[in-house]
Formats: structure tokens, sequence, C-alpha cells
């Protein structure tokens, strides 16, 4: 799988909130319990995750259902991008870790479900780019941004893809910079306890694999 480096751009939402959520991998009935108390309501309100819906918790392919409403959206994560590249690809090494890291649950699904699920995924952005209406704009990629300006996103070489969706390198370096050209850069994909603030970036991905709750930013 070739990742594109597409972005998203998501009008200002003038009638409800958006809601941001770290890594959901496939705990769907605990994410929905969790955005209940924070009255979230899809009929006016949207939520954007940072990636890899899928693998680890019991509930992958009701998470890969969410790609089908219009109130939420997703970035490419690692998780989902191993999938592609071991099924639809073929490619043996990325099947094994894959399956190695979560991917079991795919054996109790049909093979006719997968083809859709592989369209999907091929077509999720690298970033999801908007404002809110204070006129704070932010930019949602999985593990990191791998260029000096957010201009640059775009024009992302296949090294800069690849690092924007598994590296840890920026993350364990506690590196305090800012990107430039955009107001916030949220992450998931690196697990740390509670929201994690560097430079003008947040990460918020606590685990959720492991029973903690998500961390959900409300724009």
């Amino acid at each position: 799988m070739k990742i594109k480096p597409r972005v998203l751009r998501l009008p200002v939402n003038e009638s409800g909130r958006d809601f941001v959520v770290g890594d959901i991998h496939g705990h769907v009935s605990r994410l929905f319990k969790q955005l209940e108390g924070m009255g979230f309501d899809r009929n006016q309100d949207r939520l954007i995750c940072v990636g890899d819906l899928i693998d680890r918790g019991p509930e992958s392919q009701q998470a890969l259902a969410l790609l089908n409403e219009p109130w939420f959206f997703s970035v490419l994560g690692n998780h989902e991008y191993l999938m592609v590249n071991a099924l639809r690809y073929g490619n043996s090494e990325h099947k094994m870790l894959w399956l190695t890291n979560g991917g079991e649950w795919i054996a109790s699904t049909r093979k006719d479900q997968w083809e859709g699920w592989f369209n999907q995924i091929e077509e999720l952005p690298l970033a999801i780019e908007v404002s809110n209406r204070n006129g704070v704009r932010y930019g949602i990629i999985h593990a990191e941004f791998p260029a000096d300006h957010w201009s640059q996103l775009e024009t992302l070489d296949d090294k800069q893809t690849q690092a924007a969706i598994w590296s840890r390198g920026q993350f364990k370096a506690r590196s305090e910079h800012v990107v430039p050209g955009i107001d916030v850069v949220i992450h998931g994909h690196n697990v740390s306890d509670g929201e994690l603030h560097l430079g003008n970036r947040f990460y918020i991905e606590p685990g959720a694999f492991k029973g903690n709750d998500f961390i959900i930013k409300v724009l």
C-alpha cells in the first residue's frame, strides 16, 4: 500500500463540537460510554480519531463501521496500514507483524467484507486539519509530523509518510519543538500516562487497550 500524503480539511463546525480521540483499538462500546458522559450528540458533533481504529480490542469490525458514519473521521494509523498490506497486497512480513499485534480478529470475519474495508482504509487521509470557532487550527496525524513546516505535508516523500504513521523518535526524545504553520498538532500511536504536551503537540494515546480511559479532547 502506497501512503498518499493527503490532507482532509474539515469546515468549521458551526452547530456543534469537535471531539478528538486517541487510538480506538477495537473498543467502540467503551468509547461511546465515555462520549455519552461528555454529552456527545451525533446530530451536530463530530468525532475525529488519530488512527488505529482496529486490533487488540473485541470490536474491530464495529470500529471500521464507524467509517460509514457522516459524523466520524479518522486519519490512517499503522494498524490499518498493516492490515491492507497483509491481506490485499500479500506482504508476509507485515502479515506476521499484524497478526502478532492484535490482527487475529480477522479470522472471525467473512472474506467478502474485506474489499470494502481495504477501499475505505486506502482512502483515509494521512492528516486532518480543522479550525474551531475561535480560529485555532488543529492538525491531526497518527505518530508524528516528519517535516519542517505543516505546509509541506502534501509533498512528503515515502520515507516521511512512513514516519508519520510509525515513528516514535520525537516522542521518546520528549522533543519540545513546535511545528510551524499550524497552531496545534494532535497525535496518537505512542502510549503515555495521560495527555502529554510537547511544544505545540499533544499526545493523547493512554493505552485504552490496556483498560485505561480514552483521552478525548474537545476543540
